[in-house]
């Protein structure tokens, strides 16, 4: 390996060999962009310094650390590092690169920055990770090198390569010289908006003086939005400019307070100039870029360009080119499955073709196959619906009104949606006749939803006869030797069968829930607010059955004796239980162990595929021992007090006549015996997916023992077409293949929350902020489930995280049924996002616990610990209560 490189040189380095910021520079110079000359000192040229250190017992202290002494062990090795020196050879080439700086020779001051293999990847930034060292003069070079060496050795290196899978026993790290620029003005730029997501939005952050007081974010800068499309500025904001850093000529830096605070540092002409070469560098990169900028002598210099990792990465298919129509769409499988962590690739395609049957079932095959393509999309990880043509058909007040019980903040978004930006005046010919071809194909089924509204009685053992058949025909399908792709498609049809039993159930349920409403709309708010508690513990449920049985398990004597996950596995494993123990575990396996988070993936394993991680749930369990947190008693008292409600409603029905009495008697039946299933299809599917997980599993096992996988789990990173054919034919390469497919979802590793609605240009739009906020020391949401708690504050954002104690309040952003066990422990529950119909809001009301939904930042305002009071009946938590 070469010990430098000149960003003049035409070999391109290897990213190894340079790191991302050294390789950038060296790109850029070529690209013939204004790039202050330099070099850079490689990996290899430090290799004496990492060889000795890598001998020492700081090293093997460093590496052996707790993380109590990573830190204290970390600054003995940099100790040590700072009697390094350079040798004669490494002295003469360092000697002989500075030569090609040199101008009429004379030599200038330089800017001595780290360049990390591991620093500005597209997949990991750790921007800020390394020391830079600005106006070094020549003979303090060698000074300036051991710094920016050894800041490799900070703790906080080893603590971000740990989280990102680098190895931490072979650190590396390149060094680049460069001239340093006296800076006028200077900064950072964004090819799209940080804050909004927007691709054809920059952001240009300003201050005077050298760029470090605003890369290091020391001051509140200038800052500008531009349009890049239309080449416009959108907005400008003065910052405070606290202080800025100015380059000495002696060597060195300066600080001093900002020349004018309440002057802009960057006239429009030089943002627009940015902007031009911003804009070139993305394209030449073809992603997201960041840069960092300096104005000098009217001239303005590119210092570094990386890509941005920090955003959401909108599948490509469904990005529009810049200036053509754009599209709304809602992050469906966020929004109506509360999944943040994007599907397999396997998953992702399971779930299309889930999807294609039940709209071919909805619309028949050609619209069907139609609208998956066009308006319900599963792609990359997720499922993505087109509001924009929703809108077309619907109009925006009927798809307000519709998404208002799943999520009301989801519904505020839709509500305010530009129509003349967003929704195009004609739809895309294959999609007319959409709302026909609905009618058509479902006029049948409007029968069937008359008698669930009759005769409610007659109609459940109807669907609960249909319920059996599929069971017994799934059974079947499971005995038959059939391909992968038969078995998908048969176990899929025979779900969707079942399904059309369901959806008289599921919207008789609906009428006769708004019915109700229609009722009692005259009376004033304390009757209204009765009408919340008739949907408690309805009859039924199967993830709140699910949740009781777990509970049951929990309380068996054996449960609370096992001392650690790891015996209670073994035990299970060899059947050392109680018979009754096992014959209740038995049971519940057989009837829940398909259930688990993130469920709807065929990749997540289950729960009888992990017996330590469940007896975590089951152990927190045994911690409810008083009535007040008893699970069963919660959900017998939501019982007693849905009766109450419906007695104190029929009274007031009562004094308004028979007509009404009858009528309101009648839709509470029809509740009461239909409402509990809505939950039956999602637990069905999950079932099949298991199913369809178990033969994907058999298929990998020989593939692992040919090592054409390297584990069965990687068998998920193909589609199912993909393992069907590496199956037949031992030329393909499945590693290959499964490493390319996850290309696209390793860009998520650094989004930390999903959103509901973005647009085809990348911008995520939010509810507009609430006119009258809570007062102070409240946050106001939705009211999804009633009740007034009190408890500390549990956050979690995985449902494994950690475990919630009996009466702490459940703090999340969205949940799945895998979430379930948590609402047993939990005295109330707090989300972001959901509605009255979304699952977490469902599993709340049926336990019988206060729940509001809707709390924007609710899992970054609310912390661990913190005393709150939720009122489920108001929509208001109530802060650091005593």
């Amino acid at each position: 390996m070469k010990l430098v490189y000149l960003f003049t040189a035409q070999q391109e380095p290897k990213l190894t060999e340079v790191g991302g910021k050294g390789i950038s520079l060296i790109l850029m110079t070529q690209q013939g962009l204004s790039v202050p000359p330099g070099f850079v000192l490689s990996v290899a040229f430090f290799k004496p310094w990492f060889e000795y250190i890598q001998k020492t017992s700081e090293w093997i202290k460093v590496l052996n650390s707790s993380s109590e002494d990573l830190k204290k062990n970390c600054n003995n090795l940099k100790k040590l590092c700072m009697d390094l020196k350079l040798d004669d050879e490494h002295r003469k080439v360092l000697a002989q690169a500075l030569k090609s700086l040199k101008e009429d020779g004379k030599m200038f001051l330089f800017a001595v920055r780290s360049s990390s293999p591991e620093e500005d990847l597209e997949g990991a930034s750790f921007a800020g990770g390394y020391e830079t060292v600005l106006g070094v003069k020549e003979d303090e070079l060698e000074d300036a090198l051991r710094k920016s060496f050894t800041s490799c050795l900070n703790e906080r290196v080893f603590l971000y390569k740990k989280e990102h899978g680098f190895a931490v026993d072979k650190p590396r790290i390149a060094v680049i010289i460069q001239k340093q620029i006296a800076a006028q003005t200077a900064g950072v730029a964004f090819s799209l908006n940080p804050i909004n997501n927007c691709y054809d939005e920059a952001v240009i952050n300003a201050n005077f003086g050298l760029g470090e007081s605003v890369v290091l974010g020391m001051i509140s800068p200038d800052s500008f939005i531009v349009d890049k499309v239309s080449h416009t500025i959108l907005g400008k904001k003065i910052g405070k400019k606290e202080t800025s850093i100015w380059l000495d000529s002696n060597g060195g830096t300066y600080k001093k307070p900002a020349s004018s605070h309440a002057l802009l540092c960057l006239s429009d002409e030089e943002v627009l100039v940015l902007t031009d070469i911003l804009i070139n560098v993305e394209a030449y990169y073809k992603k997201p870029i960041d840069i960092e900028w300096a104005f000098a002598d009217e001239k303005i210099y590119l210092l570094q360009a990386r890509p941005i990792t920090a955003y959401y990465p909108l599948p490509e298919k469904l990005v529009t080119a810049p200036g053509e129509q754009k599209y709304v769409y809602q992050v469906d499988s966020l929004v109506h499955w509360g999944m943040e962590e994007p599907l397999s690739v396997m998953g992702t395609d399971y779930v299309k073709r889930v999807i294609m049957a039940s709209y071919s079932n909805l619309m028949g095959r050609r619209l069907g196959t139609v609208a998956v393509e066009k308006n319900k999309i599963p792609i990359e990880g997720r499922t993505y619906a087109n509001i924009s043509f929703g809108l077309k058909i619907q109009g925006k007040k009927r798809m307000v009104d519709g998404m208002r019980m799943l999520d009301n903040t989801l519904a505020n978004i839709i509500e305010n949606i530009d129509e003349k930006v967003y929704v195009p005046e004609k739809l895309p010919p294959e999609l007319k006749g959409m709302k026909l071809g609905l009618i058509l194909q479902n006029i049948g089924k409007i029968g069937q939803i008359i008698k669930a509204l009759l005769n409610p009685v007659s109609y459940r053992e109807r669907y609960l006869e249909e319920e059996r058949h599929m069971l017994d025909d799934l059974k079947r399908e499971v005995e038959k030797r059939l391909s992968l792709t038969d078995f998908t498609e048969s176990t899929i049809a025979r779900f969707i069968a079942y399904s059309n039993a369901f959806w008289a159930i599921m919207i008789a349920s609906e009428i006769a829930r708004s019915k109700i409403k229609s009722i009692f709309k005259d009376q004033p708010p304390q009757v209204k607010d009765k009408l919340m508690y008739l949907e408690r513990a309805l009859p039924d449920n199967v993830t709140v059955k699910m949740g009781l049985a777990m509970y049951h398990l929990a309380r068996f004597q054996e449960i609370r004796e096992c001392k650690s996950g790891e015996e209670f596995a073994t035990k299970l494993k060899h059947r050392f239980f109680s018979s009754e123990f096992l014959k209740a575990w038995d049971k519940y396996k057989k009837e829940y162990g398909c259930r688990c988070p993130m469920e709807m993936d065929p990749v997540t394993t289950r729960i009888y595929e992990q017996p330590i991680r469940f007896f975590k749930q089951l152990h927190a369990m045994t911690e409810s021992t008083d009535a007040e947190h008893n699970p069963q008693a919660i959900y017998e008292k939501a019982i007693s007090e849905r009766e109450n409600a419906y007695q104190e409603l029929l009274q007031v029905a009562q004094r308004k006549g028979k007509r009404k009495a009858k009528s309101f008697k009648k839709n509470y039946d029809v509740l009461m015996l239909l409402g509990g299933y809505r939950e039956s299809p999602k637990y069905y599917l999950v079932l099949i997916t298991d199913m369809f997980r178990q033969r994907v599993l058999k298929a990998a096992q020989p593939l692992v023992s040919e090592d054409r996988l390297d584990t069965v789990e990687q068998v998920f990173n193909l589609t199912i077409d993909e393992l069907e054919r590496g199956l037949v034919d031992p030329s393909i390469d499945l590693k290959a293949l499964a490493e390319k497919n996850i290309g696209y979802l390793k860009k998520f590793r650094n989004i930390h929350e999903v959103p509901r609605v973005i647009d085809s240009r990348g911008k995520i739009l939010r509810a507009p902020k609430k006119e009258k906020e809570a007062v102070e020391g409240e946050l106001a949401g939705e009211p999804i489930s009633p009740g007034i708690v009190r408890g500390k504050v549990k956050v979690l954002h995985r449902p494994d995280e950690k475990p919630v104690l009996p009466g702490e309040i459940l703090v999340a952003r969205a949940t799945d049924p895998g979430w379930t066990p948590l609402f047993i422990n939990a005295g109330g529950v707090i989300l972001e996002i959901g509605g009255l119909l979304q699952h977490g809001a469902l599993v709340a009301r049926e336990y019988g616990k206060p729940c509001i939904a809707g709390i924007e930042n609710a899992t970054s305002i609310l912390k661990d610990g913190q005393m709150v009071e939720i009122d489920g009946l108001s929509g208001v938590v109530r802060l650091n209560i005593k």
